[in-house]
């Protein structure tokens, strides 16, 4: 676990003892492979608050905090979700409080008497890798959980989507109404879609190699979402400005439903962003811009929003699987994530910049196809 030099740690300390908070902030200090920035909370109550900010990397916990202990600010944490490590430390040693914080979930226990600067770096190096071992495995396990899902899913909903397409092909037939014929190829089309997108999502839930690879124009499914997400635009008053030049062939590697897929998800994810921005300032006008630029090599697609932007602390989180900042209902945390899985699987790249309070760019990077 190599670290750079130029790397600050972010350390919480939460000790009643400012004696305690001078002689750690002074063992940091002499630690010449990694920087480190402390912030010290001196009371049990201040401290649940600091216990729900994600910016810290780990956390030094004091055993004795008045009347209460920090075991019972350990539980508070991890009830509250807390996704950093905590080292419990102690003024002496006391197997009985060792074994608790252990089974209680701290990573490490130290007694102050026998602190220095090796062993103090030692301990918040490990407690931060198995933390992020820890996540790691998590994640494996609720993908591998929702790969079967998916898989038991594909063929459950295989038989009432191939009803409906029955009945859309029926109603074709039987009725002489260009409006419902057009209805009906519309209905036929959009259910084909669903299957060879369940298709392509199971193939990469199972890690199967991706086939049938091919050049895939750029313009189209991109028009195809705008039409289809035109209501949702219409009800936020968002203009969009599709600035893709339609005489140029944009032919990329790729596979075509889940491109289409990939676009749907950023493009909700604008309008979700739009909704948010509207709750604070109701008056600003909003867009969505796409545009374009490419080298010799591979074509770039910018998804730009005017909506409430991504906080610093959840960039660098926006792709990892079931991470979301949307309320409970509104998003399972597996758009991005499956988006930056598809684009890779493709040779590709999917980047995000964006400013709080400004908006969003997203840039979808893909292979060129050769014409």
């Amino acid at each position: 676990m190599a670290r750079s030099s130029s790397e600050v740690l972010k350390i919480l300390l939460i000790d009643d003892d400012e004696d305690d908070y001078f002689v750690i902030k002074n063992l940091l200090s002499e630690i010449k492979d990694t920087k480190y920035q402390i912030d010290w909370v001196n009371h049990f109550d201040k401290a649940k608050v600091f216990l729900k900010d994600p910016s810290y990397d780990a956390c030094l916990l004091d055993y004795r905090l008045g009347e209460k202990t920090g075991i019972d600010l350990l539980q508070e944490g991890l009830n509250s979700a807390s996704n950093f490590p905590f080292i419990l430390l102690t003024g002496f040693g006391d197997r009985e409080i060792d074994l608790k914080a252990m089974k209680t979930g701290a990573s490490d226990y130290l007694v102050k008497a026998n602190l220095n600067s090796q062993l103090l770096e030692r301990s918040i190096r490990y407690a931060i890798y198995r933390k992020k071992t820890e996540a790691q495995i998590i994640v494996q396990d609720r993908m591998a959980s929702v790969g079967l899902l998916a898989s038991g899913l594909a063929h459950e909903i295989g038989t009432p989507i191939g009803i409906i397409r029955g009945r859309a092909e029926l109603l074709k037939t039987q009725s002489s109404s260009p409006e419902v014929k057009t209805t009906s190829d519309t209905i036929v089309g959009q259910i084909d879609r669903i299957s060879k997108l369940v298709k392509s999502l199971l193939n990469l839930a199972r890690g199967t190699k991706v086939e049938n690879l091919g050049a895939v124009g750029i313009n189209k499914p991109i028009e195809e979402v705008l039409e289809l997400m035109q209501h949702e635009f219409r009800k936020n008053n968002i203009t969009v400005h599709n600035e893709l030049p339609s005489d140029m062939r944009m032919a990329v590697v790729a596979q075509a439903e889940p491109l289409h897929q990939v676009i749907l998800n950023l493009l909700i994810n604008s309008v979700h962003a739009i909704e948010t921005s509207k709750k604070s300032d109701s008056t600003r006008d909003h867009f969505i811009r796409i545009v374009e630029n490419h080298n010799d090599q591979s074509w770039t697609i910018n998804i730009e929003d005017s909506g409430c932007g991504i906080s610093k602390t959840n960039l660098s989180s926006l792709f990892k699987p079931f991470f979301t900042t949307k309320e409970i209902g509104l998003g399972t945390g597996l758009g991005l994530a499956t988006s930056y899985n598809i684009i890779k699987s493709w040779g590709g790249s999917i980047s995000v910049k964006s400013q709080e309070g400004q908006g969003t760019t997203f840039s979808i990077t893909l292979p060129k196809a050769k014409t």
